[in-house]
């Protein structure tokens, strides 16, 4: 739509005059369609960095339309949904004349089936528990996603202060580059719109170099706390938020931080046994590695030709995310609990030399 709108406000220029509303629609399908993953190949170029902000976008659109019309059963909210994904489906088929998109209808599907969740799980025919023993969850188990909610959240919200700080600090950068583009009023509306659509894209680079490791923006570059090499770069007014000196490694303190206070607060509002709390920690652990992985996968890509052609957090930020978040926060949910707690301080009786069975006692689930 706004490829269409745009062109229609400025088809008379001479430099686009030429343009059919044919060259329009499939500017915007291919923008929808790498929304979700296509990719452009060309000989010396290929972009395959996807603006997630536009999937976010039409994923909440989709939900909360789909929760206004409060569907009666399962198959009601799959009809619904395949009114979407069907008509989605065919923009990525007429697509494919030009972009790569077989990534793309895999992310369709997978962008299908957490909407379906995401609307089921508020709706009253909707129970989980049902599948269970005893109709209800395992404590474990409700405990894990408790966990990586959590995590998540902080993650989530430390990384978009820690952006937000970049964006203050370049600004005026920004601006320049701006500036000296020379956009008219609908060129800052698409300058605008491709910064939001690319919010997502950076809060995860913004992760990385948290944790230390970094990310790049073309070959031969690394952009860390401890280290920054850069090079040329495209006149691309949110690169202007990257960092162009190093601040030291303290940066790194802070998802520990983030992590032992997340670790405090959730050691304070669970009642699970210690046994039971291991298990969901390694649970959380593994989910940690799969979703890094494919969050790692999904902010990286190629931006251009030449040394662009490579873009995105590091190969360590994997293994340097679940050490710098999910540790701290683990040992410290495990350090907090009850059980160990008891424990510390009939061992530390013992050191002293005082009586034990002085201790008040309280019943603990084991």
């Amino acid at each position: 739509m706004l490829a269409v709108v745009s062109w229609v406000l400025t088809a008379s220029q001479p430099a686009i005059a030429a343009t059919t509303w044919r060259d329009a629609m499939m500017v915007g399908n291919g923008a929808f369609a790498m929304s979700f993953g296509a990719t452009f190949t060309a000989t010396t170029l290929k972009f395959s960095l996807v603006p997630w902000g536009l999937t976010c976008l039409v994923g909440v659109l989709l939900t909360v339309s789909l929760r206004a019309a409060k569907p009666a059963s399962p198959w009601a909210l799959l009809w619904g949904l395949l009114a979407f994904v069907l008509p989605a489906g065919l923009c990525l088929g007429w697509a494919r004349t030009h972009l790569s998109v077989w990534t793309a209808f895999v992310t369709l599907g997978i962008f299908a089936l957490v909407v379906f969740l995401a609307v089921a799980r508020r709706l009253s025919w909707w129970n989980l528990g049902e599948v269970f023993p005893g109709g209800e969850p395992w404590p474990w188990l409700v405990l894990t996603g408790r966990l990586v909610r959590v995590l998540s959240g902080i993650t989530l919200g430390v990384s978009a202060l820690a952006l937000l700080a970049g964006v203050v600090c370049g600004w005026g950068d920004m601006t320049r580059i701006w500036v000296s583009l020379h956009p008219d009023w609908v060129g800052s509306v698409a300058l605008t719109f491709g910064i939001l659509a690319y919010l997502p894209t950076l809060l995860g680079w913004t992760a990385s170099w948290l944790v230390g490791s970094g990310f790049t923006v073309g070959q031969n570059t690394v952009f860390s706390p401890g280290q920054v090499i850069s090079g040329d770069l495209p006149p691309v007014p949110f690169l202007a938020w990257l960092p162009h000196t190093p601040v030291g490694w303290w940066p790194v303190a802070i998802p520990v931080i983030a992590g032992i206070l997340g670790g405090l607060l959730m050691s304070r509002r669970h009642e699970v046994p210690l046994s039971d709390t291991m298990l969901s920690l390694a649970l959380m652990l593994a989910i940690l590695l799969g979703g890094g992985f494919v969050i790692i996968s999904a902010v990286s890509g190629s931006l251009g030709p030449g040394r662009l052609i490579a873009v995105g957090p590091t190969p360590a930020t994997l293994y340097a995310g679940v050490i710098a978040w999910g540790v701290p926060f683990g040992a410290t949910l495990v350090l907090a609990h009850r059980r160990v707690a008891v424990a510390a301080t009939r061992f530390s009786y013992k050191i002293t030399g005082k009586n034990v069975d002085a201790l008040p006692t309280t019943e603990l689930n084991m």
